[in-house]
C-alpha cells in the first residue's frame, strides 16, 4: 500500500498541467503564424479607426486623445473620398460638357 502511494504522488508531481498541451511552430509554419498574427493586427487596428471615426462623427465625448486623432483623422479622409466621387462627372457627355465650358472660358 505504501508503494502506490508513493508511486501516485510521484506522478501526480511529474503532470504538467490540465488542460491543452502546446508546441511552438518551428520553420515554414512560424513565418506562416507571424504573417497571421501581423496581418490580425493591422485588421484590428484599421477595426479600431474606423469605429473610432463613427463614433466621433456621432457626436460622442472621447476622453481617449490618441483614438480621438486617429478617428477624426479617418473621418476627414472619408469626407474627402465621398466629395471626390460625388463631384466627378460619372457620364461621359458631363465630362465633355465640362471640357468644352473650360475651352470656352479660356479663350475669352
Amino acid at each position: 500500500r505504501r508503494d502506490r502511494k508513493k508511486r501516485k504522488a510521484i506522478r501526480a508531481k511529474t503532470q504538467i498541467s490540465k488542460g491543452r498541451r502546446t508546441c511552438a511552430p518551428k520553420g515554414r509554419k512560424a513565418a506562416e503564424a507571424r504573417e497571421n498574427v501581423e496581418t490580425t493586427k493591422a485588421i484590428n487596428a484599421k477595426n479600431e479607426v474606423m469605429g473610432a471615426a463613427r463614433a466621433v462623427g456621432a457626436g460622442d465625448r472621447f476622453f481617449l486623445n490618441e483614438i480621438k486623432e486617429h478617428g477624426t483623422k479617418e473621418l476627414a479622409k472619408q469626407y474627402k473620398a465621398r466629395d471626390k466621387n460625388e463631384h466627378k462627372e460619372k457620364k461621359l457627355t458631363e465630362r465633355l460638357t465640362s471640357q468644352l465650358k473650360k475651352l470656352k472660358g479660356g479663350e475669352r
